[in-house]
C-alpha cells in the first residue's frame, strides 16, 4: 500500500499541519472509543510536533486524560540520557501537557537486558490496550530507509510473533527496542515524517523504486497511511 503524500512548503508548515492532524485524529478516536492510543517517534521533526502540541491552541483541543502515550522505539539508555526518546518527548511535550502520569508508558530500559526490556514493554501494551490496535503510530525516516528501530539487514525485520523486539545496531554500537511490523501495520493510522534536503535522495530512491526492500518499503498499513514531507525532502 502506497502512502498518501502531504507535501508542505517547509518544516514549519509541516509541523503546523501535523499538529492539526494529530488533534483531529485524537479527537475522533476519543469521540468513537473514549481513548486515544498513540506511539511516539524520536527525531527532530517529531520533536517539533510535540513542542507545537504543547502550545496553545493545540494543547487545549485534546482531552489529554484520555490519551495514552507509548513509544515506537527506544535506545537502551536511562530515561535521563540525552539519547533517550522518552527524555526528548518529556522535555518537548509531556512536561507541558495535562496528561496523567499513569498514561505515559515509556520503555522500561532500567531492566538492562534489551530482550527483557522488550518483553516488559510488550506486556505493558497488552495490559493497557488489550486487543486494540494503536490509533496512530508516528514514524521518522532514516537516510538508510529505517523506521522506528527497524534497521536494514537486522533480525528485527523478520519478527512477526512479538509486539516488541530488541536488536543491536552495529553502526551505532547500541541496543534498541522497537515495535514490530505487525503492530505498526495494524494501527488505524500510520504517519511517516520526512523533512529536509538531506532526505531528498532516499525519498527519490523509494518513490522511483530505484531501491527496494528498505524497511520503510516493507510497511503495509491496514489503516490510513500518510507521508508528511516538506518540499526540500520531496525534491520540489
Amino acid at each position: 500500500m502506497k502512502a498518501e503524500q502531504k507535501i508542505l512548503a517547509d518544516a514549519s508548515n509541516l509541523i503546523d499541519a501535523a499538529a492539526e492532524h494529530f488533534v483531529s485524529v485524537a479527537r475522533a478516536s476519543i469521540a468513537k472509543r473514549g481513548v486515544f492510543f498513540v506511539a511516539l517517534a524520536g527525531g527532530s521533526t517529531p520533536k517539533g510536533l510535540y513542542q507545537k502540541l504543547a502550545m496553545s491552541p493545540f494543547v487545549e483541543q485534546v482531552d489529554w486524560s484520555r490519551v495514552h502515550l507509548f513509544f515506537g522505539d527506544e535506545r537502551c539508555v536511562a530515561p535521563t540520557h540525552d539519547d533517550s526518546n522518552f527524555k526528548m518527548a518529556r522535555l518537548a511535550m509531556i512536561d507541558h501537557i495535562p496528561v496523567p502520569a499513569e498514561n505515559v508508558h515509556r520503555v522500561p530500559t532500567e531492566f538492562g537486558d534489551a530482550a527483557v526490556v522488550a518483553g516488559h514493554y510488550a506486556e505493558t501494551i497488552k495490559q493497557i490496550m488489550k486487543e486494540q490496535p494503536f490509533d496512530l503510530v508516528l514514524l521518522g525516516l532514516g537516510p538508510d530507509g529505517h523506521i522506528a528501530s527497524l534497521f536494514p539487514e537486522t533480525p528485527a525485520l523478520e519478527v512477526t510473533d512479538h509486539l516488541v523486539t530488541s536488536l543491536f545496531v552495529e553502526k551505532f554500537q547500541s541496543w534498541r527496542v522497537t515495535l514490530t511490523y505487525p503492530v505498526i501495520n495494524a494501527a488505524r493510522q500510520v504517519i511517516v515524517f520526512i523533512a529536509g534536503e538531506a532526505k531528498a535522495e532516499i525519498v527519490r530512491d523509494i518513490t522511483t523504486e530505484a531501491v527496494t526492500g528498505l524497511p520503510v518499503q516493507r510497511l503495509a498499513p491496514q489503516g490510513d497511511y500518510f507521508w508528511f514531507m516538506d518540499k526540500a525532502a520531496a525534491g520540489q
